[in-house]
């Protein structure tokens, strides 16, 4: 799949009748590793991290309350932020991403 250079490719930074960033000319295609190349894609992130819970609840009980319960799954959210005000400078420690499957085609955004 080819995609042809259009001037929304270029930038303010070096308005010059090319890709700001593979270069190629207005009207040419861009090179296949162009970064305005895009495609969607599914991850999976797992996260390990403390929160606080019930002292008699057993992991049984806490996943069902986490996966199938009222807990909404934002909640995480505020879980997540606390471990940064208390210490937790990043995720990086924490946060694992894993490749699933592509969910589209490859497609330009130059703008």
């Amino acid at each position: 799949m080819t995609f042809t250079v259009t001037p929304a490719a270029q930038r303010p930074a070096r308005m010059d009748g090319h890709c700001f960033y593979c270069r190629q000319e207005i009207g040419a295609e861009h090179n296949p590793d162009c970064v305005l190349i895009k495609r969607k894609v599914v991850l999976r992130l797992t996260v390990e991290y403390e929160t606080e819970m019930p002292a008699d609840c057993d992991a049984a009980t806490i996943e069902r309350m986490r996966n199938h319960g009222s807990c909404c799954a934002n909640n995480v959210i505020a879980d997540l932020q606390r471990q940064f005000e208390h210490g937790e400078r990043c995720m990086c420690g924490i946060a694992n991403f894993k490749f699933v499957r592509d969910a589209s085609e490859p497609y330009l955004e130059e703008t």
